[in-house]
């Protein structure tokens, strides 16, 4: 028997499957309202059965708060993405970039998809070495730091850029080697220091020894003697090649030599000399020695006169007017020799590699 169902309206209904398995509607439920309870589309008897789900009353009410909530779900991620789709890739212009302190620059980003619209936020790994506002990175001290990217709501979608900061070239405009004249024994050390300027400059120091048989000097500047002799120690500035010099005797007995001396050989029970009633006489007085900055060179001994004083030269320049040759020196070249009245008697000149490049006479 087929089952019946009233609607509100006082409408009968009946419910039916067609088993037909050759009917396009095999299977499915039909309503019949009025006539036999047969197949539409057939014509055969129909199986009876319950009313579908969704002529149910609850079945109806169930499905439109269903589309109430998918409705609501896609309002709020349109209010929240704006109605752009999610940003997918973060690319930066660059990836890495080395810096001048001081200098800035500007990261610029390539969003995908491109009619995305993210928020992005900006951070440095090192606030003290680059900062960042926006992209504009600004340069503050020497050191490296990245620079990163991303999204707001995903921070797995960013990109990095990393910049090494260095400091601003500073050219050094004059070189002098403190410690000079130095005398050491064999086996003695001494540190040289240098007097620079400008202060904030930031030039390395190149060291180098006439004659390493005689004086050794390390990277840092650090003598060391070798054996009897004398030797010219040269300090020159790595991109100017403004150039000092320093001389260094190596003389005397080992520096770790225990010598013995007349007192320790006489004994103990011998008395003491007399006080002699005349003054001890004055000591003699130590060379006058100096620097003397001519602007193409510097001069170090007694300027304007001294039998061994040295011209290290600063720039390309006439070695003296005098010379009738007009021998001309380059920048870190020296001589050394005799001069008088501010003028080249005679002396050596040595390249800055300290080969020599020749003697030179020109006399008084």
């Amino acid at each position: 028997m087929a089952r019946e169902t009233r609607s509100r309206s006082g409408r009968v209904s009946k419910f039916g499957m067609c088993v037909n398995e050759e009917c396009e509607k095999y299977k499915e439920v039909q309503e019949i309202t009025h006539g036999d309870f047969v197949c539409e589309k057939c014509g055969k008897p129909l199986t009876s059965c319950p009313p579908p789900a969704n002529k149910d009353g609850k079945g109806k009410m169930i499905g439109i708060i269903a589309g109430i909530v998918a409705l609501l779900a896609i309002i709020c991620i349109f209010l929240f993405t704006g109605g752009k789709p999610k940003v997918e890739k973060l690319t930066l212009d660059k990836t890495q970039l080395t810096l001048k302190v001081g200098l800035t620059d500007q990261l610029n980003v390539t969003v995908e998809p491109e009619d995305a619209q993210p928020q992005l936020f900006w951070q440095s790994t090192n606030d003290s070495v680059v900062s960042v506002v926006n992209g504009a990175v600004t340069a503050l001290k020497a050191g490296k730091a990245q620079v990163k990217v991303w999204v707001m709501d995903d921070d797995k979608v960013s990109a990095v850029c990393e910049y090494t900061v260095i400091e601003e070239n500073v050219d050094l405009q004059t070189l002098d080697i403190v410690e000079d004249p130095l005398v050491l024994r064999p086996g003695g050390f001494q540190q040289l220091t240098t007097s620079c300027t400008p202060e904030n400059q930031n030039e390395k120091i190149l060291w180098t020894s006439s004659d390493e048989s005689v004086a050794k000097v390390s990277l840092r500047g650090k003598v060391e003697a070798i054996g009897i002799g004398e030797a010219i120690i040269i300090a020159r500035s790595e991109r100017t090649g403004i150039a000092d010099t320093a001389k260094v005797s190596v003389e005397g007995p080992l520096e770790n030599e225990v010598k013995e001396t007349a007192s320790s050989k006489q004994s103990s029970s011998t008395p003491a000399p007399a006080a002699s009633s005349k003054p001890a006489p004055a000591p003699k007085p130590a060379a006058s020695g100096g620097s003397k900055n001519l602007g193409y060179a510097t001069f170090k001994g007694s300027w304007p006169n001294d039998v061994n004083g040295r011209m290290v030269f600063k720039s390309s320049h006439v070695i003296d007017s005098k010379d009738p040759k007009k021998r001309v020196a380059e920048a870190g070249d020296y001589v050394i020799g005799e001069w008088s009245d501010g003028h080249l008697v005679q002396g050596i000149w040595y390249g800055a590699d300290n080969q020599v490049k020749g003697s030179i006479i020109i006399g008084k």
